[in-house]
């Protein structure tokens, strides 16, 4: 097979996994009129067409359905082969994809990303900070970061973080003057600082545990943001209760900006997980990834 014939089925792969020449073109840093030309080339060669193009979408045919299906695994062993015979140089390599939440990023990532780079720095990084569900499959992306409870279904994942708790906060003037809630069900009469969902649209209900079973609660209040930093300004500010994790609340409850309320109601710790896809190779770039997050989650639990 020719270099060419490679790289076309290459980006008719991609093509397929976003269903959009836009999208793919922009994922191989080409233009959409380059690649258009890398898949009419190939469908002159196969002598048939792969594509069915439209205004709004790109869809397989069934000659493009079947050689997507033969292709695939074995452009994936191709890809690990390449990538197990860069590592003999001792360094992984390559681009890594990933996407997070803002809280992932801010609590986790963000403070590791230095140490990483300088101990890989053949390996480079394209962060997607998003709050909404990706498909990491989809938008041909390598892992994704979440708390365990929004893991994608069929995905390989990894613990990556110490166990981490949440909390209820207000500012000491705001409890003052509204009161303390002494049970979930108290938050009706309380400003809450809502959490909405980017992809979804909806409201976050605020978790808690009662009798050991779960507890939710669909709060109302002054403020709904995609941030969570939003709801921690605004809540030290005094003008309503907000739902942090522990960590990005700490610093204001220990100089007393901030006072944790409803702590005995309050769900387990829960650890970030790395999840991934499924795959017969494990590109050395994403291992070495892991072993960093585990090896960091370790030193925070020991110290």
């Amino acid at each position: 097979m020719s270099q060419a014939s490679l790289h076309a089925l290459q980006a008719f792969r991609l093509i397929a996994r976003h269903g959009s020449f836009t999208r793919a073109a922009a994922q191989l840093e080409i233009s959409a009129s380059a690649l258009s030309q890398t898949l009419r080339q190939l469908e002159a060669q196969l002598g048939v067409r792969l594509l069915n193009r439209t205004t709004r979408r790109v869809g397989l045919t069934e000659a493009g359905q079947a050689l997507l299906a033969r292709v695939t695994p074995l452009l994936e062993q191709l890809d690990g082969a390449l990538d197990d015979a860069r590592q003999w140089q001792g360094q992984a390599s390559g681009t890594l994809k990933l996407t997070l939440p803002h809280t992932a990023a801010a609590l986790l990532l963000y403070p590791l990303l230095p140490g990483f780079m300088r101990a890989y720095p053949q390996v480079k990084l394209e962060l997607d900070v998003n709050n909404s569900l990706v498909d990491i499959v989809a938008h041909g992306l390598d892992a994704g970061l979440r708390f365990g409870e929004s893991l994608q279904q069929d995905m390989q994942a990894v613990a990556v973080s110490p166990p981490i708790r949440f909390c209820v906060v207000a500012s000491p003037g705001y409890l003052q003057a509204r009161g303390v809630p002494a049970h979930p069900a108290q938050l009706q009469q309380h400003d809450c600082l809502r959490y909405r969902f980017s992809g979804s649209g909806q409201v976050y209900r605020w978790q808690f545990v009662e009798a050991g079973r779960p507890l939710e609660a669909a709060v109302q209040g002054p403020l709904t943001a995609n941030d969570s930093l939003a709801a921690l300004h605004v809540a030290q500010a005094g003008l309503g209760l907000a739902y942090l994790p522990q960590p990005m609340a700490q610093p204001y409850l220990a100089d007393g900006r901030l006072n944790a309320v409803l702590e005995e109601w309050m769900p387990p710790a829960e650890a970030f997980y790395l999840y991934y896809p499924h795959h017969l190779h494990q590109p050395a770039k994403l291992r070495v990834f892991i072993d960093y997050l585990r090896q960091a989650a370790a030193a925070q639990r020991g110290g």
